[in-house]
């Protein structure tokens, strides 16, 4: 980190939807014990047991109150479901009311879309590039994408509208499908549009996406207030993150005052509520 320019991390577990409610209870406090160690340079955002929301709406409270932590991270699906059910309106209740944000993280395929989608043909018998294709090189962020847009579908943003959702990777695809997005969610009868939804309850990191020509098509979707750098460490590398911006203030693609808000200050005032 001190040798990257990186002043804070915010700590999470890998999500644990087919855990018990008793192991992620564990494992938050094993975080909370390696936050409170370095309360300067790290931060925690808590893991959740999605397949029960009830659960999942506790820890949540449990986290915020008892260790001080900045939010959760959750996978994007639990074994198919995307969260869209009414069931989940509790927890999407109890983030608004703890005024923190939700983390949604690309998981593994379900085995249905395994099946459906990742299977078959070449890929019955090249199974790296089976799994590539159905997480990091592609599905992963098409998966993460279509949970946002079956919220939007839900109505999830319509009856919880300061709901405040993070997803990374430059915005899982959606930043590249901004305008025809918009006009397809026309059919979704939503009170507000697509526009007004990612403008005022998504914010999207960077994470692991070090190249300038996402950022800009990021950018020129985004508001500035709703993007945030993120280094995906330990999957990529803190060294990276530190080119990343040698090559922004390069190419002029950010000033001085938008690579601090950029690289810090939008995550204070999300995460920390700091005005700078």
């Amino acid at each position: 980190m001190d040798e990257n320019n990186v002043a804070i991390q915010v700590l999470s577990h890998t999500p644990g939807n087919f855990l018990s409610a008793e192991t992620v209870k564990a494992s938050n406090d094993e975080l909370a014990a390696t936050v409170k160690a370095k309360p300067s340079r790290f931060a925690g955002f808590a893991a959740l047991t999605m397949g029960d929301p009830n659960a999942a709406t506790y820890e949540l409270e449990r986290c915020i109150k008892e260790h001080g932590f900045v939010g959760a991270l959750i996978d994007n699906h639990s074994d198919g479901n995307f969260y869209d059910g009414r069931e989940y309106d509790i927890l999407w209740t109890k983030a608004v009311e703890l005024d923190v944000p939700i983390y949604i993280h690309p998981a593994w395929p379900s085995q249905k879309a395994n099946e459906a989608l990742y299977s078959g043909g070449n890929l019955q018998s090249d199974k790296t590039s089976a799994t590539a294709l159905g997480a990091f090189a592609f599905g992963w962020h098409a998966s993460t994408a279509n949970t946002i847009l079956r919220l939007m579908a839900s109505k999830t943003f319509d009856r919880h509208p300061k709901l405040k959702i993070i997803i990374g990777h430059s915005g899982e695809l959606i930043p590249y499908m901004f305008d025809r997005i918009n006009k397809a969610t026309g059919f979704f009868g939503m009170k507000r549009g697509f526009v007004e939804v990612m403008h005022n309850n998504i914010w999207i990191t960077t994470s692991g996406m070090f190249d300038v020509h996402s950022l800009r098509c990021l950018l020129g979707n985004m508001p500035l207030e709703r993007v945030m750098f993120s280094v995906d460490y330990p999957f990529s590398d803190n060294k990276l993150g530190r080119e990343y911006f040698e090559t922004i203030r390069r190419e002029g693609i950010l000033d001085d005052d938008e690579i601090e808000a950029f690289a810090s200050g939008n995550a204070k005032k999300l995460l920390f509520h700091q005005s700078n």
